[in-house]
């Protein structure tokens, strides 16, 4: 029996090893200097994203993702937040007993058209049986500028068409009237 026990518990904490084995982090020295302080330039935001994964095809995607994620965070960013604290106390002098529970809850949401956002430094590293990959995203603040230029047009417009179909509802009204009276 205790030969039994004995196998269970080498096999499990093998098993734990294994599994932990395979999973490097990455070394500070590995990581591109530009990934931490993204070049800073006055007619450009620059943002960097990274993913580890098994495919390197899917690390690439998902750091391209998280670096253009960053530039939109950056541009626009909606913040909803939550923070709960919960404290009691219960009992007489030495014998009482507190109680506390914090609680915090944050979530954003970025909804941005990202014209012109392009890729311009990617690092893909080896760590373990993993693909790190690093991407550094770039849009042209004239972009920005143009994009919001053209979203302030199609307002416009549409404010236009809005008050023309009012107009138009009103002639027709009119119309109406004196055909009433005919």
């Amino acid at each position: 029996m205790k030969k039994l026990i004995m196998l269970v518990v080498l096999l499990s904490m093998s098993l734990v090893l294994v599994n932990c084995g395979g999973k490097a982090k990455a070394k500070m020295n590995d990581i591109p200097k530009w990934y931490l302080n993204p070049p800073q330039t006055e007619d450009s935001i620059l943002e960097a994203g990274d993913a580890a994964k098994h495919s390197m095809g899917m690390a690439k995607e998902a750091a391209d993702a998280r670096a253009r994620d960053a530039i939109a965070r950056a541009i626009e960013v909606k913040v909803s937040n939550m923070f709960k604290n919960f404290m009691q106390e219960s009992g007489v002098g030495e014998d009482a007993e507190a109680l506390e529970f914090t609680s915090s809850v944050s979530k954003q949401i970025a909804n941005t058209v990202l014209r012109g956002c392009k890729i311009i430094k990617r690092d893909i590293k080896t760590e373990g049986n993993l693909y790190h990959a690093y991407s550094l995203a770039e849009y042209n603040v004239n972009s920005l500028i143009q994009e919001t230029m053209n979203q302030a047009r199609r307002q416009k417009s549409l404010y236009n068409e809005a008050k023309a179909n009012l107009s138009f509802k009103d002639l027709e009204k009119e119309i109406e009237k004196l055909d009433a009276v005919d």
